[in-house]
C-alpha cells in the first residue's frame, strides 16, 4: 500500500481499525487534532490518550464506516495534514 505523500510515519495497524500517525509537526497532537476538526472536518485523537510517546501523533479509526465516508474522511485528513505541516 503506498502511502500518501504527507510528512508522518505510519506504523503497520496489522488488521485493526485505527492507525497511529506520528506526525512530523511543530504542533502538539492536541493542536493538531483541534485544527484538524474545526478547519478540516476530521476527527482525530492525540496520541498520548493511547500512551504513544511521539510529541506529534493522532489515532484515527475506521471501523464501521461505509467505504465512501472512509475515502472522504481520508481526503479531509490528507489535505489536512498537507496544510497544518
Amino acid at each position: 500500500m503506498s502511502q500518501p505523500d504527507v510528512p508522518c510515519d505510519i506504523p503497520s495497524a496489522d488488521g485493526a481499525f485505527y492507525y497511529l500517525l506520528r506526525v512530523h509537526s511543530s504542533l502538539d497532537a492536541l493542536a493538531l487534532t483541534e485544527r484538524l476538526i474545526k478547519q478540516h472536518r476530521v476527527s482525530t485523537i492525540p496520541g498520548s490518550a493511547f500512551a504513544d510517546p511521539a510529541p506529534c501523533s493522532i489515532r484515527i479509526s475506521y471501523g464501521a464506516l461505509d467505504p465512501e465516508s472512509v475515502i472522504e474522511g481520508l481526503r479531509r485528513l490528507v489535505e489536512g495534514l498537507r496544510s497544518l505541516t
